[in-house]
């Protein structure tokens, strides 16, 4: 018996989530064609550890919950194949354990689909954290001429800034839209789609071992003339890359892997040698302590409280970037609702590990820094 929407959960060491993201699943109240929505989840384990699968076997007492147990590891994508080939939804969600829905999410996002046949895939707006108030970051779409400038950028003032601009303006269109916007490429953490679209062929290419996998989905999907839509009133929690990093290493091995066959598979040999090319510079100047660093930075010493930064009564209106590194490369953003000195939320700061992170105050009107910090945070 088929159901309106078919969702696909493959889990690696992150068990710890599901209870959460299930709650918030059969806690959404969504409808097609004017009765509810019927639903089905697929929850496949890509051979986690042993606590992990018993935590998720604690989680079968419910009749919508299909559990696959690989005995391998097979990818993300093809784990994810191995779900859509038993789906059955006319309407199909990619969705990774460590997410959770917030009130209206499914409406948003199928309604949009029921309502707009022009739109193929959609995708919500992530926070980091239960406040909603940290937006994740947007996917901006990896090209070789991108990959060039970022190259560039790490031993050249001028490229740095242009990359910083362009990235800057990006991220601002994507966190203050109001209306849905039609980009390049989604978030793979929860996308979902008309199952037609692969009526041939299977959503991934399981030659990709990690990450990239649904970077190549996307192309192929614009590609063939489809249209992805970023919607702002759909709303999510993400955790961010948990299953990622349980294994680190391995990880970083096998996001070289699929990096080198999406650049050959779409843009050529050349392209490869282009990323290739990035990656050497960006050992050689993390080595040598010679990144270009397009922006000044106050520094600020933090133990277990959220630090305060002050903010000029002149320049209120505002918004915040937040990064790992000083080029913002991957920064969450976060718009204050009050006036006057901000302070990150107290959650989120809990969230973080000791070391150093970014800040910078960015005029909304400009897109220019008005002023830019980094914080030390430490152990206690």
């Amino acid at each position: 018996m088929s159901v309106d929407l078919s969702i696909v959960i493959v889990n690696f060491n992150s068990a710890h989530f599901l209870p959460r993201l299930l709650e918030s699943i059969a806690a959404q109240e969504w409808g097609v064609e004017g009765r509810p929505g019927s639903y089905e989840i697929i929850l496949i384990d890509n051979a986690s550890k042993g606590e992990d699968t018993a935590e998720i076997e604690a989680l079968l007492g419910d009749p919508r919950v299909r559990y696959v147990q690989n005995t391998l590891n097979l990818g993300y994508g093809q784990a994810n194949n191995q779900g859509f080939a038993v789906s059955t939804g006319r309407y199909h969600m990619i969705l990774n354990p460590d997410t959770m829905f917030l009130p209206g999410c499914f409406q948003e996002m199928v309604g949009f689909l029921e309502n707009h046949p022009e739109a193929d895939v959609v995708g919500p707006l992530a926070y980091m954290d239960p406040l909603g108030r940290v937006m994740m970051p947007p996917n901006e779409l990896p090209t070789p001429e991108l990959v060039a400038l970022q190259t560039k950028a790490q031993t050249c003032a001028d490229a740095a800034e242009r990359l910083l601009a362009q990235r800057t303006r990006f991220a601002f269109d994507y966190w203050s839209a109001t209306e849905p916007i039609e980009l390049e490429m989604l978030s793979g953490s929860c996308v979902l789609f008309r199952r037609e679209l692969f009526a041939d062929e299977a959503p991934f290419d399981p030659g990709f071992p990690l990450y990239y996998e649904d970077t190549d989905m996307f192309v192929r999907l614009r590609k063939a003339g489809k249209r992805l839509f970023h919607l702002p009133a759909a709303k999510m929690l993400h955790y961010w890359s948990q299953s990622a990093g349980t294994h680190a290493r391995g990880a970083q091995y096998r996001e070289r892997i699929s990096a080198r066959r999406y650049y050959e598979k779409h843009f050529g040999i050349d392209a490869v040698g282009v990323y290739e090319e990035s990656v050497r510079q960006s050992m050689a100047t993390k080595n040598s302590g010679t990144h270009v660093i397009p922006l000044e930075y106050e520094h600020v010493e933090a133990g277990q409280a959220s630090p305060i930064f002050p903010v000029d009564p002149h320049h209120d209106d505002y918004y915040i970037e937040f990064a790992g590194n000083p080029i913002f490369t991957l920064a969450v953003g976060m718009f204050p609702e009050e006036k006057g000195d901000f302070s990150v939320s107290q959650i989120m700061w809990d969230q973080l590990g000791p070391g150093d992170y970014w800040i910078r105050m960015i005029d909304r009107e400009t897109l220019k820094t008005i002023r830019g910090w980094v914080v030390s945070k430490s152990q206690v």
